[in-house]
């Protein structure tokens, strides 16, 4: 039988469907892996692991075998050890570290996350972790967690642990809560006998599957069969649960959802996709864009945020701009210029260049778009803020934005190519032939994984000289898509 791993369980309870077609091998387990996260992953394990010197570590190897035996052979002596293998009939898991208390007689389990909150899959990895040890016979004395400091400001040198690293004792937590991890056990426990020996049945409307949404259904044939094409009411926007209601309902395309079940923007919708056509809210608009200059800018940053701090004056998790595209479009003229920065100096803090050069190439006093302008304007504050010569600069410019994705989260414009989507990437191709599908990086955590990659020089000089120009080309599509789609708003309004 497939060993039912930490991972496993967890997505039993987020989705008992979605468990047992991976353990059949149905569909592939989904990628669980972040852009960049394995970059800081070993500093961080090093940090974490400093705190426990002389402690003995179980090498993760090919052969998995190798590691129960020796991580068997470490419990049996009663001793202290990282990267635990333990496994209890068919459960397997690996514990970050396991510590032996000897005058209590018992072991405390460690787990060391690069987060700065305590969420439930934490708690009930722990608990997984229990059952385990505890069906080897291990006596559970407690459950601790190292993760980071958010607050932690990196003044430059080498990180303190005990500075950056925060120690939280779960084992109240965990007994508090032990009723419903309990319960949660449970019902895997009865799941998992009433499937032995038979096929599972797979439908989305049973009552114990937890998924919400056949949006992110991992095989729609199974949970919805004969009703795949139903999804596409779980893209009506704020839906939720109501939309698994219409689906028992029968519905199964937005036309079908009668109008008395449904929200003022949630109609707009059904009437795009019920005639094909786009839903543009003049009056709205006009109003949103009243008090737009004749020269207008289109600002995209392009930042990173590692969990380990790399440059004074920083947080974990901060983003740190290191390249920006700038459109400026003369509508009295039709021309458009475009100002891009990138911060080549790899191994220097890149926000004062990147400030020296935006306020050179943005003009001051004219309307600056940006798609979630909240990032953007974040990213010049805190910049700002670091390198105070650049604050006036930051007041002058902070009341000049306006949010290009607001209209379409509001719905004042839809097309029905946008599926319920509002996302840049998603709404570019509806309004215009450009698309980031054919760029080689298509995403903004891709983007920041790449730029990481090039300070921790794990590139050749060759591909550091793509990987620079694939980020230029992804940022300035990002730019000249906001131009596109408010020059196509601005046609509309002068149509309609």
């Amino acid at each position: 039988m497939t060993p039912i791993t930490k991972s496993l369980y967890l997505q039993f309870l987020r989705c008992q469907n979605a468990f047992h077609l991976i353990r059949d091998g149905v569909v592939q387990k989904p990628s669980t892996a972040s852009f960049g996260g394995y970059l800081e992953w070993g500093d961080y394990l090093s940090l974490c692991r400093s705190q426990f010197p002389n402690t003995p570590i179980v090498e993760k190897s090919q052969n998995r075998e190798e590691s129960f035996l020796e991580s068997e052979g470490y419990i049996k002596q009663q001793m202290s050890h990282f990267g635990s293998h333990l496994r209890f009939q068919n459960f397997v898991c690996s514990v970050e570290l396991i510590e032996y208390d000897k005058e209590r007689d018992g072991w405390i389990l460690w787990d060391f996350r690069p987060i700065g909150s305590i969420k439930q899959d934490i708690l009930r990895s722990f608990f997984f972790y229990k059952k385990i040890a505890e069906g080897m016979g291990l006596r559970v004395l407690g459950f601790k967690l190292i993760r980071i400091q958010t607050k932690f400001v990196y003044k430059g040198g080498p990180i303190l642990p005990e500075e950056f690293l925060l120690i939280d004792d779960l084992t109240a937590r965990m007994e508090s809560e032990s009723g419903t991890r309990e319960e949660e056990w449970n019902s895997f426990q009865e799941v998992e006998k009433e499937a032995e020996g038979k096929s599972v049945l797979y439908s989305f409307l049973e009552t114990k599957p937890s998924c919400r949404s056949l949006k992110t259904c991992l095989s729609p044939s199974h949970c919805a069969k004969g009703r795949e094409s139903a999804k596409e009411i779980f893209e009506y926007r704020d839906s939720s649960e109501l939309a698994k209601q219409w689906f028992a309902s029968g519905y199964n395309s937005y036309e079908s959802v009668p109008d008395t079940e449904l929200s003022p923007i949630q109609k707009i919708q059904k009437e795009a996709h019920r005639t094909g056509e786009v839903h543009f809210n003049k009056e709205t608009l006009s109003e949103y864009l009243s008090n737009v200059t004749k020269r207008v800018a289109f600002l995209d940053f392009e930042s990173i945020n590692p969990y380990l701090p790399i440059y004074p004056e920083t947080k974990p998790f901060q983003h740190i701009p290191y390249l920006y595209s700038l459109h400026i479009w003369d509508q009295e003229t039709d021309t458009l210029t475009h100002k891009t920065y990138m911060h080549e100096d790899i191994g220097t803090d890149p926000r004062s260049a990147v400030l020296f050069h935006l306020q050179k190439d943005l003009p001051r006093g004219i309307t600056i778009f940006s798609f979630n302008d909240f990032f953007e304007k974040l990213i010049i504050q805190e910049s700002a803020n670091v390198v105070p010569e650049y604050l006036e600069f930051w007041e002058s410019v902070k009341s000049m934005f306006i949010d290009l994705a607001l209209p379409f989260k509001k719905l004042w414009v839809y097309h029905p190519g946008q599926n319920g989507k509002a996302s840049l990437k998603e709404i570019l191709p509806c309004f215009s032939q450009e698309s980031h599908f054919g760029l080689t990086i298509r995403e903004g955590q891709d983007a920041n994984y790449q730029y990481l990659r090039l300070i921790k020089k794990q590139v050749t000089a060759e591909e550091k000289k793509r990987v620079l120009e694939d980020l230029i080309a992804y940022c300035k599509l990002d730019s000249y898509g906001l131009f596109l789609i408010y020059r196509m708003l601005q046609e509309r309004l002068s149509v309609i």
